[in-house]
């Protein structure tokens, strides 16, 4: 799966999650420790106003700053998803976007390892979701290849401390060394 279609595929899977949840399930908790629905939903979408922004030339630093001086969900956290999904898949799609530099946390990247650790971030964030609001959390198949891919060739933890559990048998299915890959239990 090109990269650019495993953004899509990403958006769509955290879009269909995020369509199902109601006014009692924000407060949920998520298999992110200390994080409940409402907080895994606007890391996802602050992620995807930081891409915005750092793809526009901002430093991370002040584009941190700005994506944090606003509400990520406001009022109607459907439509702040499908707006910053929008801008982010149309932000790289901009010609020669994946090979320019950016200023990241982790220090200067290529677009293109940025698209991975976006790809990365929202599908494991998708399965989250799911898992933490009772909806169906099998993935998209040629989304979880990516993914595997993107954390087999990735750096380690994927520069953020993840930690596999490596519990998963060699017969597992994709999705399940995936989750394993990424300290989940599936």
């Amino acid at each position: 799966m090109d990269l650019l279609d495993a953004l899509g595929a990403a958006t769509e899977e955290f879009g269909k999650r995020l369509a199902l949840v109601h006014a009692d399930m924000w407060t949920s908790a998520t298999p992110c420790p200390e994080w409940d629905v409402s907080y895994l939903a606007a890391h996802v979408i602050g992620g995807n106003r930081f891409a915005i922004e750092v793809l526009a030339g901002l430093s991370a630093a002040d584009a941190i700053e700005q994506v944090m001086s606003t509400p990520q969900l406001g009022d109607d956290a459907m439509g702040a998803w499908r707006s910053t999904s929008q801008a982010q898949i149309a932000a790289f799609q901009l010609p020669d976007v994946l090979t320019e530099h950016i200023d990241h946390p982790l220090g200067e990247i290529t677009g293109y390892q940025f698209l991975e650790f976006r790809v990365y971030d929202i599908t494991l964030h998708a399965w989250d979701l799911a898992r933490s609001i009772g909806a169906d959390e099998e993935l998209d198949s040629r989304l979880v290849d990516a993914v595997i891919g993107i954390v087999e060739h990735g750096p380690p933890g994927m520069g953020f401390g993840v930690k596999a559990l490596t519990l998963a048998m060699l017969d597992a299915s994709p999705q399940v060394r995936l989750l394993d890959l990424c300290g989940r239990h599936s």
